[in-house]
């Protein structure tokens, strides 16, 4: 009974995404969906509120929505958000910083674990990589048919000369392209793997109940010493 309920839960965790768009260009840069989840004891609830204090201080992810079982996180886009990314944490990058959302579902198993899942949506960087090849490609067009013009005139003295130039420059054209393509997509999938880890090893953290804060120092001196 006990995997059934839980087989229930991560069936009910599971996220829909009907905006994204697969097919073509976009299939071959990689997902546009990053997904992970583990079994961690807590209530949905305990989870979410835990959550609420570890991701703003430790990802710079502000919340944006919540249901019961559900909160929607976006990157700190604010100048100062912007600022302490770019420092970074410990010497670490923020991985979660591209990303179009973070949702994160905690559904219940019973009274005292859950499933807890996050959903990274990276469909604006994946789309960013086909808009940016569409560009290199176009721009690689424009520079052939621009020499193209004056080769006209050589093209009545020496067909010959003319033809091989315009191949030439139409196989560099095609050549700066795919390698664009390469490296952005090469990018892509690097950024992929690092958002992969990061949720993975925030999963991890919930797991082992570490997500709770460490009182800091001027919380300490505040609390004064313990009596024990």
């Amino acid at each position: 009974m006990l995997h059934v309920r839980q087989a229930i839960a991560e069936e009910r965790a599971q996220l829909t995404l009907p905006m994204t768009v697969s097919g073509g260009w976009l299939s071959a840069v990689g997902p546009a969906l990053v997904s992970a989840q583990r079994t961690v004891n807590g209530t949905p609830d305990q989870l979410l509120r835990t959550l609420e204090s570890f991701l703003p201080r430790n990802e710079h992810m502000v919340a944006v929505r919540r249901t019961t079982d559900r909160m929607v996180w976006e990157p700190r886009r604010d100048p100062l958000g912007n600022f302490f990314r770019s420092l970074g944490s410990g010497g670490r990058r923020f991985d979660l910083v591209r990303l179009d959302q973070l949702v994160v579902t905690a559904t219940r198993i019973d009274d005292a674990r859950s499933v807890l899942r996050f959903d990274a949506v990276v469909d604006g960087a994946r789309r960013a990589v086909r808009t940016a090849t569409i560009g290199a490609a176009g721009a690689g067009l424009l520079v052939v048919l621009m020499a193209s013009v004056p080769l006209l005139y050589f093209a009545l003295v020496i067909p010959q000369v003319a033809a091989v130039t315009v191949a030439l420059l139409g196989a560099i054209a095609a050549g700066v392209t795919w390698l664009s393509w390469r490296t952005m997509t090469r990018t892509f999938r690097t950024m992929v793997g690092r958002v992969q880890q990061r949720v993975e090893f925030v999963l991890d953290e919930a797991q082992h109940g570490r997500l709770e804060q460490p009182a800091s120092l001027l919380e300490k001196m505040l609390k004064g010493p313990s009596p024990f």
